[in-house]
């Protein structure tokens, strides 16, 4: 018979058989790598390095980006090289877990803190995998949770009013496959496009209390440095307006998606 110890044991193996992890880092941010490790390290968690695309030393012109769509988001037209660099670090670490044969993978930035109960949060979201794509592990902002289904360690929510941090978050091959295609042009800064749930279609959701939390360093950020002033209120206006149509979306695509997971319990 085994004992408790050896069947968590059994169950964070397959936790790793079936899920990578996937860690966003810049060759010359070696003391996140560190740091990272030493997380990561503690919660029995390994992790697959990827090289983040650094604005400071790559020719970014390449890149596909919508400029005028990110000026309607965001309200300026200005798009900074580390906003740039981030974006497509995230799509190549999507690329990357699709590469791989796992079904499930985590991805997230090098500044993220796991919590002690992070295995035990993605083991028990495997069980009720079909209840959704991508799960939200870390995030700003309250959203308007609804809880949609309650495990021993957390409630899974869904969300009427805008998340935002694309700091940690758990996937499934498929919604990595419609994100890949989804966020191959650049038209809002990651945090804004990962969550656009109203537009790719995917289930978003996240739990509470996040199993994710971020490090000390974290408001120094090393892909995505530079700041700039915001326009005047009148430049501003389409993207104020835009952003009112886009809440109302949200409402009505989490509104949704929290009845269809009502009704199927």
């Amino acid at each position: 018979m085994n004992s408790p110890t050896s069947g968590v044991d059994v169950d964070k193996e397959m936790l790793l058989s079936r899920c990578g992890i996937y860690l966003i880092n810049l060759d010359r941010s070696t003391d996140r790598l560190l740091s990272a490790e030493k997380h990561f390290n503690a919660v029995g968690l390994p992790f697959e390095r990827i090289v983040a695309i650094d604005a400071n030393k790559e020719d970014l012109s390449a890149y596909p980006i919508d400029r005028k769509i990110f000026q309607r988001t965001h309200g300026r037209a200005t798009i900074r090289p580390g906003e740039i660099g981030c974006y497509f670090s995230h799509l190549k670490a999507l690329r990357a877990f699709l590469a791989s044969d796992r079904e499930f993978g985590v991805v997230c930035e090098d500044d993220v803190l796991p919590q002690v109960q992070l295995s035990t949060v993605l083991e028990d979201l495997l069980t009720f995998s079909h209840e959704w794509d991508i799960v939200s592990l870390f995030h700003f902002h309250r959203g308007g949770p609804l809880v949609v289904r309650r495990a021993k360690e957390f409630a899974m929510n869904v969300h009427i009013a805008h998340i935002s941090s694309a700091a940690a978050y758990f996937l499934s091959r498929q919604a990595a496959e419609t994100l890949v295609s989804y966020l191959e042009v650049m038209r809002a800064c990651i945090d804004h496009s990962l969550y656009e749930s109203w537009k790719h279609g995917l289930r978003l959701r996240s739990v509470t209390p996040m199993p994710v939390n971020l490090a000390a360093q974290a408001h120094q950020s090393t892909i995505n440095i530079e700041s700039g002033k915001k326009p005047s209120i009148f430049f501003r206006l389409p993207t104020l307006l835009n952003r009112s149509y886009v809440a109302i979306r949200v409402f009505a695509s989490g509104l949704g998606q929290a009845f269809q997971a009502w009704m199927k319990l």
